[in-house]
């Protein structure tokens, strides 16, 4: 399996993939893009390899974002087999809602679908000088308490939901990121990268405390959600 692009709700390589604002035609340019990505990809493969495609957008519980996103790529039949979502409870909203979604668009493009963006924090502590992504407001509008225990029961809901999900379409998840654990020189961005993409920020990790793995790299019992 082969992800085209990451979370390109609105698009890639601005201006000319922009889905939106540049003035009509937006949809084509993004098409002719992901076209020539998914040949140059399949140019590449050898012994009659097949490759699964997948295209992946954020806020998996919003269903008018993915209506309107893959109506549009439908339209003009880019090749892909699955779709991914991603989900964080404290931004995108609760998982009933993301199932309502996946019920919808594996039913509506016949795709499977797979959850490849996911993570909860099983602490508010900090493990670097960083500021973490998730703090008290995420714990609150995540819907699970910021323990191990809490990060379990999000895990397997989570995964529950996915595989819930009519006619086999769900085929699983990827949780991100589970080994990003604060060890120095683990960085977001070094200097220069901040510098070139002109984001200033500190070093270091803001989601340490979403890891499967504790600030001195011992594995969390919520890990055992997998077996």
């Amino acid at each position: 399996m082969v992800q085209i692009g990451n979370e390109i709700n609105g698009g890639m390589l601005w201006p000319e993939g922009k889905s939106w604002g540049q003035g009509g035609g937006e949809f084509d340019r993004l098409a002719g893009l992901l076209n020539a990505a998914i040949d140059g990809l399949k140019e590449n493969l050898t012994g009659g390899e097949q490759i699964k495609i997948m295209l992946h957008l954020a806020e998996g519980t919003k269903n008018d974002t993915f209506r309107w996103w893959f109506d549009e790529i439908s339209k003009r039949n880019v090749p892909y087999d699955i779709i991914g979502l991603s989900m964080y409870t404290y931004w995108n909203g609760p998982i009933s809602a993301l199932k309502a979604n996946m019920d919808d668009i594996s039913k509506r493009y016949n795709k499977d679908v797979i959850v490849v963006e996911a993570a909860y924090a099983y602490t508010l502590e900090n493990c670097d000088n960083a500021e973490n992504s998730f703090q008290a407001k995420e714990e609150k509008d995540g819907g699970y308490p910021a323990t191990v225990q809490g990060q379990y029961n999000y895990i397997h809901d989570l995964m529950q939901a996915v595989a819930d999900v009519p006619d086999h379409r769900g085929k699983g998840i990827f949780y991100w990121e589970p080994t990003w654990i604060a060890v120095p020189g683990n960085t977001w961005a070094t200097p220069a990268g901040m510098k070139y993409i002109h984001d200033e920020w500190k070093e270091g990790n803001a989601r340490e405390n979403q890891a499967l793995f504790d600030c001195q790299g011992k594995a969390l019992p919520s890990m055992k959600v997998f077996n």
